[in-house]
């Protein structure tokens, strides 16, 4: 029995997960701290991959038949792709198979990922790398900006994992920090400890130390050992000293608001998030 079972309080948990997969080293990793959030709860786990054909310029003197063969190769190509994530995902899940699934397909991986992500509590997603193709892999601000479910970001080495470890809650008074807490309320339960920080000018202090120990409160009645502390800013970009402050704590998950808007197809994002999504050490969960 659980503490929470004793005195009678249900956390909230994820209820489905969903993880995107690519054969590289950290796409490995990638699935296994999925399957260790998953067993927290016993949550249900989905595999995904898509690869997107590349498609050859087209001589307009080819013969019909020699560019249907191209483009199958392609086609082929791509599912291959595909077929080798899947292999890597269920040899990882192992003996959690029965609490997983596999979706697996050919098309542009951001737009997949949006659409699957209607049957999942949260998306798990590797930081951009921006040497790897758009057509193998998501870009987590394409993701953020699309979806309306939370998305954790997962940097190219782990040195310390969300589970178990403090967590940072990057604070701002509005809905997106209101939102990307309350998503990440079972991760907040699993950290040994939460520190809700705000950083802000000398004159903003006292109303930022209210706003932090008002969410501090909030997460003690969800059971979270939280602290809240006010962060001066020193001129530099906010995103660096909220990182700095989670590496000298030992922390394993930043939790932040999504600050950004779409134009057209592309993605203008915050200076906040935009120096978390390209620089954190640690895993990130942002809502927007």
């Amino acid at each position: 029995m659980t503490k929470w079972q004793r005195t009678g309080y249900v956390a909230m948990r994820f209820v489905s997960l969903l993880v995107y997969i690519d054969e590289s080293p950290e796409g490995r990793a990638r699935v296994a701290l999925a399957c260790e959030i998953a067993g927290l709860s016993k949550s249900h786990l989905i595999g995904i991959a898509a690869s997107m054909p590349d498609v050859p310029e087209v001589d307009p003197y080819a013969g019909g038949a020699m560019l249907g063969e191209t483009l199958g190769l392609f086609r082929d190509i791509a599912e291959a792709d595909v077929g080798r994530a899947r292999t890597l995902f269920w040899n990882v899940v192992g003996e959690d198979a029965g609490h997983a699934e596999w979706r697996g397909e050919v098309g542009y991986p951001s737009d997949l990922v949006v659409q699957a992500m209607r049957a999942a509590d949260l998306v798990i997603l590797g930081r951009r790398d921006p040497t790897r193709c758009p057509a193998r892999s998501p870009d987590p601000a394409d993701v953020l900006m699309a979806a309306g479910r939370p998305v954790l970001i997962v940097p190219p080495a782990i040195a310390t994992g969300p589970v178990g470890t403090p967590a940072v809650i990057a604070w701002k008074d509005c809905r997106e920090a209101q939102r990307a807490v309350a998503a990440a309320l079972p991760l907040l339960n699993a950290s040994s400890v939460v520190h809700v920080i705000e950083v802000c000018t000398a004159e903003q202090a006292d109303d930022a130390r209210r706003r932090v120990e008002d969410v501090a409160v909030f997460l003690g009645r969800h059971g979270v050992v939280a602290s809240a502390k006010t962060v001066k800013g020193d001129g530099g970009p906010r995103s660096d000293q909220i990182i700095a402050f989670a590496e000298d704590h030992g922390a394993g998950l930043i939790v932040a608001g999504g600050y950004g808007h779409a134009r057209l197809r592309e993605w203008v994002m915050g200076g906040v998030t935009y120096g978390l999504l390209e620089r954190s050490p640690v895993c990130v969960l942002l809502s927007h």
